[in-house]
């Protein structure tokens, strides 16, 4: 029986995979994703979440909301260092502690105001743009000094002119006020020693991910029970673009799913059959030449279900094999269904799913449920993550295979950062208490965000735990991001490894070809027209490699030439006219 429950306590609970724990590490070192795993999976009962593929997302639910909690205490430490002392009548100390933390602000632009005049060199460059990001530094001085690019030392003298006024506003009320001015002191004193703490702590966190040997909670929350349910479920549902009819198709574009893969939390689909292969069932004759009627089965001598278990069964070998030459292949079914199908019939998201419902979802064509073949590979610590797809229909007296491959590459260097020498350990978390205290500045900037934080936690307190369960007028349930997929590798990034993964998708395509020939054989099929065209599958490369979809100097239609230089003009004599030589 396949069914939809997260497997046993006692699997679980095993050794982290090195993602898992990178994972955990980027909710503490990048604000971002962390709010993106609140946002999207810890407060978003309405949505699924994506399947996990190479980690464990209760973990990593559970270290952003410590994450968050430690941000939170020192940006409520900064606030409350203002509010408190005003509503306890000591106005003059609320004067000296809103100057001081005045001060680092002014100090936060003129360093901002400094990096924004550097030229990015051309390796500077990310589409990963965090909370101090150069982007948002640069509207921020734009809003404060609109001339800036032009007047930078008129905008230093002024940021000069506000710090000295407030040096010298706080010697007067220091002054006038001694008491007051030694109750600041302490007030300062309290923010210090909080900075300390909340920077030693977090590297303490970051120290345990590290080297725990579990990273599971022992008792589960509500929400994290649906999320661990979800993340292993046998059935993903997919978001569908939106519907547009104002925008133009792009020709150039060769794949079968459009711009957004349906595969949610695969990673990246860099490779598919187009269009998928279809043989006719035919039986084995010497004479080609004889009439269709005759040679075709008029009823198939398979199901598609038992061509789907015999390749199962002969991918599982794989991972039988010696650890010297094994490839860790991990074989299951997949179902994918349409998030607006299921807003019209509930029952294509069953609590469960049995075998027996499995074989009537891949034995039914055109079924809204999608079944797929699922071959995972995961390397270097599911760091990178190769996952095979594969789709049979039996219809029309011809079988129809499709398959896609997707890939999740490495995470961030800053989030492997802890593994590094020097990165971990005693002296770190000292380290990383007076690094904490020397980002004092910007988490004045963003004190603002304790707001957010009672919107999330009122989010957390208020809605259940899942929202998918039972339909709700006008809420679709697909899954919506994926949090691997976000902070996985671009595939046209990666380097050595990429030759490691082609070779695994190769080798797992190469299998199911001759495991589904030799099938096809036993069950009285003609395999010679499905030999050629799995030769030049298995040969071909521009065809299948989504990164290598590029044609140039072809020319299509009626009378088409190939664009040659203004200086040139096309004809007979010319290898750029089109017209053959």
């Amino acid at each position: 029986m396949i069914t939809s429950h997260a497997p046993p306590a006692e699997a679980a609970a095993g050794e982290p995979t090195a993602a898992t724990r990178h994972l955990c590490t980027g909710v503490y070192v990048d604000e971002r994703f962390r709010d993106l795993v609140i946002d999207k999976v810890c407060t978003a009962p309405h949505r699924r979440v994506a399947p996990s593929y190479g980690f464990d997302v209760v973990p990593v639910m559970r270290h952003a909301w410590r994450a968050a909690t430690l941000s939170a205490l020192l940006r409520v430490t900064v606030v409350g260092a203002v509010v408190v002392p005003a509503f306890s009548g000591a106005l003059p100390a609320t004067v000296l502690v809103t100057c001081g933390l005045g001060l680092l602000w002014l100090l936060r632009l003129a360093t901002l105001l400094r990096d924004a005049e550097r030229k990015p060199g051309p390796g500077r460059k990310s589409k990963r743009h965090g909370l101090g990001s150069a982007r948002e530094h640069r509207h921020l001085l734009r809003l404060l000094f609109p001339r800036r690019h032009s007047e930078k030392a008129r905008a230093l003298r002024r940021i000069g002119s506000a710090a000295l006024s407030l040096t010298l506003a706080s010697l007067v009320i220091a002054l006038a006020y001694p008491d007051d001015a030694t109750t600041a002191l302490r007030v300062a004193a309290g923010i210090t020693l909080m900075c300390l703490v909340v920077g030693a702590a977090r590297q303490l966190m970051l120290n345990h991910i590290m080297r725990a040997s579990t990273l599971r909670p022992t008792r589960l929350s509500a929400r994290q029970r649906t999320a661990d349910v979800q993340q292993r479920d046998v059935c993903a549902v997919y978001r569908r673009p939106r519907h547009s009819e104002d925008e133009d198709d792009d020709l150039t574009m060769f794949t079968l799913f459009g711009d957004e893969s349906p595969f949610i939390g695969a990673g990246e689909l860099v490779y598919q059959w187009n269009p998928p292969m279809s043989i006719q069932l035919l039986r084995p004759s010497d004479d080609d030449k004889a009439p269709l009627h005759e040679r075709e089965h008029l009823v198939p001598p398979f199901q598609a279900h038992e061509l789907v278990e015999y390749l199962r069964e002969s991918v599982q070998l794989l991972d039988t094999d010696g650890q010297d030459v094994r490839l860790h292949a991990q074989v299951r079914d997949r179902v994918y269904v349409a998030e607006t199908d299921v807003a019209v019939d509930r029952s294509l998201l069953p609590q469960e799913f049995h075998d027996a419902d499995l074989r009537i979802i891949i034995n039914t064509p055109g079924s809204k449920q999608h079944h797929f073949l699922e071959v995972t590979m995961p390397a270097e610590g599911s760091e990178f993550v190769a996952t095979v797809l594969l789709h049979i229909s039996l219809q029309g007296r011809t079988l129809s295979i499709s398959t896609a491959a997707c890939v999740l590459a490495h995470t961030p260097r800053s989030f492997q950062r802890t593994e590094e020498f020097g990165h971990h350990g005693a002296t770190a978390v000292i380290w990383a208490a007076f690094r904490e205290l020397a980002t004092l500045p910007s988490e004045i900037q963003r004190s603002w965000r304790i707001i957010r934080y009672l919107y999330t936690l009122g989010k957390a307190a208020i809605l259940p735990r899942d929202l998918t369960s039972t339909p709700i007028r006008n809420v679709l349930i697909g899954s919506q991001v994926s949090i691997r997929e976000r902070s996985a590798q671009a595939w046209s990034k990666i380097q050595l490894e990429k030759t490691d993964i082609l070779g695994r998708m190769k080798t797992i395509e190469q299998r199911l070809l001759r495991a589904a020939s030799d099938f096809l054989h036993t069950r009285g099929v003609d395999i010679s027209e499905f030999n050629d065209r799995a030769l030049k599958i298995i040969n071909s490369g521009i065809f299948n490699f989504g990164d290598n979809n590029n044609f140039n100097n072809n020319a299509v239609g009626s009378a088409a030439q190939v664009g040659a230089p203004a200086n040139q003009s096309a004809g007979p004599n010319n290898p750029s006219g089109g017209g053959s030589q």
